[in-house]
């Protein structure tokens, strides 16, 4: 791949870790208070509460198990969904108060100290403070002789009447509005017969009447919904598993939703500055910069909702882990890193599957981005703790993390790449140098040979030259012959070669050159 395209992409996926990172860590509250709302969900399924090791009287699975008379299964049921409900109802009001940031919390009469097991009046306890909202939770067919039993039970039979003490009477929420109804309707009628019994005389009776009015007029502001449907209650008894691993889903999805407001907000200011600067640089052009914003501003909104929704999970699970050093890890921003590190390296994956990254490139980004995303979940909390105004510290101290990382883990990949090369290069050399000393070696011999060779040539030549000069009688021509043939040996020639060219020389009008 082109280095310079390489490079680009290198920076344009940093930059998308940044933002995914500063997304990450504005997120760091919302995950937190929405995964602990998720795990009220577990607690209530399980019947234990890990991170503060409470046990609770029921939990979904305990009741889920309770037996089932075929002659009366249907009533069985039903009443086993009563207990079910109870139990679904106070996790999610706890959920949604943790949601809110409100500060009441609920609990079954049967773990609050106080109440005792199976209270007869006293199902579920609000919490707030020092006071206390008590409740009775009715799941029932016949709605008409629940009120009855209640307004006009007393001294009966089914004498409900007791259920008059509670603050609130909470009942399935496709009944609320017709039981409320039915209060009004009788109330009315109570009324009107108490005032026909009074002018009859009949003054004990008439009263009688009349505080039964009262009673339906006092139920109908007690009512309340339970949050949930006769059906749901029903889903809890016979699958609770899978009714809270529905109810996880939706905080998570709630918690998404709202992650995706961060996101758009982070991503898209960022884009925003970065894409107004190109325009300004003459990098880019407006229109193209009102593109690229929009689209990273859609990318950031989805970047944001996957974070939360699937932090919000992870935080959960992992704060309802039997082991303890899972619970601690869930208060860190961790959960929220894990996806943003789990989005950043399935990029590389990616890359790795179409050829853009080798193995060792693929082992390096995955290790920078895991790194990364880890230590800013670490300086998340560090910054929540010197900034300690939500979103901000937490925002802060994760960039910070990841680019201190960042910084040391790629300053110590460039380390082990320049060693790389170092050692490269000095295989390199030591390889050149050794050809170069053999070459050396072969030129040496050579070059020894070729003067042992050439000396003892000389050695002929020059003994034979020296002869000539020596001898008085050597013919002229054989002179010039063994002259220029020692020449020839020492690379030159001598322009003369014989006596009949030394003598057209001599008579030539031309310089003697020899």
């Amino acid at each position: 791949m082109n280095t310079v395209v390489k490079e680009y992409k290198q920076q344009k996926s940093m930059a998308s870790d940044l933002r995914n990172i500063a997304i990450a860590s504005a997120e760091h509250e919302l995950i937190q208070r929405y995964g602990t709302a998720g795990s009220q969900f577990l607690t209530g399924l399980r019947g234990i509460d890990h991170e503060t090791a409470k046990e609770f009287d029921r939990s979904l699975l305990s009741i889920a198990e309770g037996k089932l008379n075929p002659d009366y299964y249907e009533q069985n049921i039903k009443q086993q969904a009563g207990y079910s409900a109870e139990v679904a109802s106070v996790s999610k009001r706890n959920a949604d108060a943790i949601i809110n940031k409100e500060a009441p919390r609920f609990a079954r009469s049967e773990d609050t100290v106080g109440y005792g097991k199976n209270h007869s009046v006293v199902d579920i306890v609000e919490l707030l403070d020092e006071t206390e909202i008590t409740s009775q939770m009715k799941f029932v067919t016949n709605k008409e002789n629940l009120l009855k039993s209640i307004a006009c039970g007393e001294g009966k039979s089914k004498d409900f009447s007791r259920y008059l003490s509670v603050d609130k009477l909470e009942v399935p929420t496709e009944q609320v509005s017709e039981m409320k109804a039915i209060c009004r309707s009788e109330a009315q009628k109570l009324t009107e017969q108490s005032e026909v019994l009074k002018n009859l005389g009949k003054t004990e009776l008439a009263d009688k009447a009349l505080k039964q009015a009262k009673n339906y007029e006092a139920l109908e502001n007690k009512i309340t919904d339970s949050g949930l449907t006769t059906e749901e209650a029903i889903k809890y008894r016979l699958d609770p598993k899978a009714m809270v691993r529905k109810d996880i889903a939706k905080v998570s999805h709630r918690a998404g939703v709202e992650g995706l407001k961060f996101g758009v907000a982070i991503g898209g200011s960022i884009s925003a500055v970065n894409n107004i600067i190109a325009v300004y640089s003459g990098d880019k052009e407006f229109s193209e910069a009102v593109l690229a914003t929009s689209k990273d501003t859609l990318i950031s909104g989805a970047t944001g909702y996957a974070t939360a929704a699937s932090g919000t999970a992870i935080k959960t699970y992992m704060a309802q882990s039997s082991k303890e050093v899972l619970r601690n890890i869930s208060k860190s921003n961790m959960p929220a890193m894990v996806v943003t590190a789990c989005l950043s390296t399935g990029k590389s994956i990616k890359k790795y599957a179409v050829g853009e990254l080798s193995e060792a490139d693929l082992a390096q980004d995955i290790g920078l981005s895991v790194t990364g995303m880890m230590s800013s979940s670490m300086f998340a909390t560090i910054g929540q703790v010197a900034i300690p105004i939500p979103v901000l510290g937490a925002l802060i101290g994760g960039i910070v993390g990841y680019a201190l990382t960042n910084t040391v883990y790629q300053s110590f990949f460039d380390v082990l790449k320049d060693a790389k090369l170092s050692t490269e290069r000095r295989q390199l050399v030591e390889i050149q140098c050794e050809a170069a000393r053999l070459l050396s070696k072969e030129y040496e011999l050579k070059i020894k040979e070729l003067f042992s060779y050439r000396i003892k040539e000389l050695e002929v030549y020059s003994n034979d030259m020296f002869e000539a000069l020596d001898s008085p009688d050597i013919d002229p021509e054989e002179f010039c012959l063994r002259m220029n043939r020692f020449a020839e040996e020492l690379g030159t020639k001598i322009s003369i070669k014989n006596m009949a060219e030394l003598e057209a020389a001599m008579i030539s009008d031309e310089p003697l050159v020899i």
